[in-house]
């Protein structure tokens, strides 16, 4: 997340992905000849990807891997047999599986297990090609999903992971690789895929198999994917259109696409176009919230809906409606409250919450609600510290909650609490210094902590940290003003002025 000047101090603006560390994973290489026929490679059109037997005849894979136009390639460890893919003889859709028919008999099937007894904490082991390299990784699970049964892993794989058997630690495959979303991996349960088997008939042509509804629609999601990851936002959008009225039930479209619209949003915002980026943000709202009615435990979805209305409340209290922008600040909160209900042991949605209550609790504030402005300041003091005990070298929550302290100092201070002033300011200081030892270079701690110490009466440090903050970011506008100020204090008029007059030149609006 990076930061916006909002008052005295500066704030969060979201992200809209999560930037969460990662998992420390254990690789280990092993000699491609162990493997056997078990692992094999699905070359495509993309590259390299994975598979494994379940019959001498048929391979598992994912749907994504080989519904792109163009040859198959099945190849062996060591890439010296090659088997001709015949066709497809079942396939999920909504589980992104496939089995492949191919010529020969000479595969050894994999043994499956029972996926119901997996459990949280176990022990996983993932074998594929992430980057074209044979490699096996273990790592554990992390969660079962309640309404598909799919395993999210804690384990970090890569590009060429998707097909990959996933083995317990007796060496039974309890799933297959889908999905990839740093820190975690998401597995297709392996009854899943016993009961795709079931359903195995006649081999249907890939060429004629491509041609459904369905499996275009894989194809325009990926397209789209490419297109926004190269900063072609309209372009995914409409590709994402395009799978959508293919396939309604593509959960992932529908987050994509809401993913796209935010981040167009956000570059109409930048410009000033508060209408269209408004726009833009209740349409990714919109699709966020179809994401989770296809999938109820997705946590990124939930997110960057979140996202959005937080972006939402911003931009509306920036205009003026207080009443619409506490009312977004709410719906971001609750949403970032139901990612931690899902998954508790993420740090950025308790930082996102915090930041999310400490700006709901100064709105609150600025309408006489003292009471209920300190009790949102606590509530985010809270927050970020979790965020704090589950990631120690994450530097924005020691920011955000440097931020509430302040903020919270200040009630106090008007109340007249002078002793709870100088332990929440004190409090403030050390968490900015913290953030300043994790991230030397963030600007905007140094510029919190200018602002705090000016409130202290420290206006030589105060100076110190705004020269700091504006070497480090030359177009942070509003700490120009802020050390002016400070100069001020010292009765340096002169430099007082020129900081007044850069900070107007940088925002005309400033101050109004």
């Amino acid at each position: 997340m990076k930061m916006s000047r909002i008052s005295l101090l500066s704030l969060l603006t979201l992200t809209v992905l999560f930037s969460c560390a990662r998992v420390p994973q254990r690789i280990v290489e092993v000699p491609e000849e162990r493997s056997g026929f078990t692992v094999i490679r699905v070359e495509g059109r993309y590259g390299a990807a994975s598979g494994f037997f379940v019959e001498p005849d048929k391979i598992a894979t994912n749907i994504h891997v080989v519904a792109h136009p163009g040859p198959i390639f099945i190849k062996s460890p060591d890439k010296k047999k090659i088997w001709t893919v015949e066709g497809v003889t079942a396939f999920d859709v909504k589980n992104d599986l496939a089995l492949l028919k191919i010529t020969g008999e000479d595969g050894t099937p994999s043994l499956l297990g029972d996926s119901d007894a997996v459990g949280v904490g176990d022990t996983v082991i993932a074998t594929g090609y992430p980057g074209g390299t044979y490699k096996v990784t273990e790592g554990i699970v992390h969660r079962v999903r309640s309404n598909d049964k799919w395993l999210q892993m804690q384990i970090v794989l890569s590009g060429g992971s998707s097909g990959s058997p996933v083995r317990n630690s007796e060496g039974q495959i309890i799933g297959v690789v889908s999905a990839v979303e740093d820190p975690y991996s998401y597995v297709i349960p392996s009854n899943t895929l016993q009961t795709l088997m079931t359903r195995s008939g006649p081999v249907e042509p890939l060429t004629q198999w491509r041609k459904r509804e369905p499996i275009r629609a894989y194809i325009y999601s990926v397209r789209g994917q490419r297109k926004y990851n190269a900063n072609h936002y309209d372009e995914a959008i409409a590709d994402f259109d395009k799978a959508i009225k293919l396939y309604p039930q593509k959960a992932d479209a529908y987050y994509n696409r809401g993913l796209a619209k935010f981040t167009l949003g956000d570059l109409e915002f930048v410009q000033g176009n508060l209408e269209a980026a408004w726009q833009l943000y209740e349409a990714g709202i919109e699709d966020s919230t179809q994401a989770i009615k296809l999938t109820p435990e997705d946590v990124y979805a939930y997110h960057n809906r979140a996202g959005g209305k937080f972006r939402l409340g911003q931009s509306k209290a920036s205009q003026g409606d207080i009443t619409k922008g506490q009312r977004y600040y709410q719906g971001a909160i609750q949403d970032w409250t139901q990612v931690i209900k899902l998954n508790p042991g993420l740090a950025d949605p308790y930082n996102n919450l915090g930041i999310a209550k400490a700006i709901l609790g100064e709105s609150k504030g600025s309408q006489g609600d003292i009471a209920g402005a300190q009790e949102l300041y606590a509530a985010a003091i809270a927050d970020c510290t979790q965020a704090i005990r589950l990631n120690p070298a994450y530097a924005e929550p020691y920011i955000n909650r440097g931020y509430a302290q302040f903020r919270l100092g200040k009630t106090k201070a008007d109340q007249g609490d002078m002793t709870s002033v100088q332990e929440l300011y004190a409090a403030a200081v050390q968490d900015f210094s913290e953030a300043i030892q994790l991230d030397p270079e963030n600007a905007y701690a140094y510029g919190n902590r200018g602002v705090v110490k000016a409130a202290l009466g420290n206006a030589e440090e105060a100076i110190q940290d705004f020269d700091a903050a504006i070497r480090i970011n030359p177009e942070y506008t509003e700490i120009y003003y802020d050390r002016g100020r400070a100069k001020e204090t010292l009765g340096q008029k002169e430099a007082a002025r020129v900081d007044f007059q850069k900070a107007k030149a940088l925002d005309p609006n400033l101050g109004k």
